[in-house]
């Protein structure tokens, strides 16, 4: 309504800018031309259409953004009155960082999606020599849990050094090397292990190494 008087509402719809003069000259078409001379359309839409072009060159509107245009009509006396008060403009712009991150995101979320699943494992007190103590890494094969790696720690003031061998049930050799806290209560550091471990295998952030080589680094550690 506008004084009272019942208005026509026409929109463009989301379109690239530089396409709008047409799609609104069509859109008029289409909405009026029951109710106005083609020759008047044809008028109107040219005052709107080189009015907008007037607006975005002022506000920086690119002919590849996005806009939706909206604004209401009236018909007095065979003449097309565009009632310039309703007019709203909205515009999306490309932003080139937004495809980036949705590329990095992409690659992210893809990469999670062919990730090993979640390993179950448990870590438990072996034996302490000297200034190294070892822990065995148990995985779960079936309902069972069998002894599938092990961990050296060395630790240094309140930070063990440790290296941890694990061969997989699908016959991979992995190792991976990192710091756990020291704690008297060598319970309490194989459950650290064994956090720290499920999570580096979840990660894929252990390295694969020579079978053989993980055997006899076994056998010595757990001998």
């Amino acid at each position: 309504m506008y004084g009272g008087r019942l208005l026509t509402r026409i929109s463009s719809g989301l379109i690239i800018a530089g396409a709008y003069a047409d799609k609104l000259r069509r859109v008029m078409f289409a909405t009026a031309k029951e109710k106005a001379d083609p020759k008047e359309i044809v008028r109107a839409t040219g005052v709107l259409n080189s009015t907008l072009f007037e607006v975005f060159r002022e506000v920086g509107i690119d002919k590849g953004d996005v806009v939706r245009i909206t604004i209401e009509f009236e018909i007095v006396n065979g003449t097309i009155e565009w009632k310039w008060d309703t007019l709203e403009i909205q515009h999306y712009k490309l932003v080139p960082e937004t495809q980036e991150k949705a590329k990095e995101v992409l690659k992210r979320i893809l990469e999670k999606a062919k990730a090993p699943p979640p390993i179950e494992l448990k870590v438990e007190f072996h034996t302490a020599r000297d200034t190294e103590e070892v822990y065995v890494v148990k995985m779960r094969v079936g309902k069972e849990y069998t002894v599938s790696g092990v961990v050296g720690v060395e630790f240094i003031g309140e930070t063990g050094r440790a290296r941890a061998i694990i061969i997989t049930p699908e016959g991979k050799a992995l190792s991976y090397t990192f710091s756990v806290n020291y704690d008297p209560n060598p319970h309490k550091v194989a459950s650290d292990i064994e956090g720290i471990l499920s999570k580096a295998y979840g990660e894929k952030a252990m390295r694969e190494i020579d079978k053989e080589e993980a055997k006899k680094i076994l056998q010595e550690l757990l001998s």
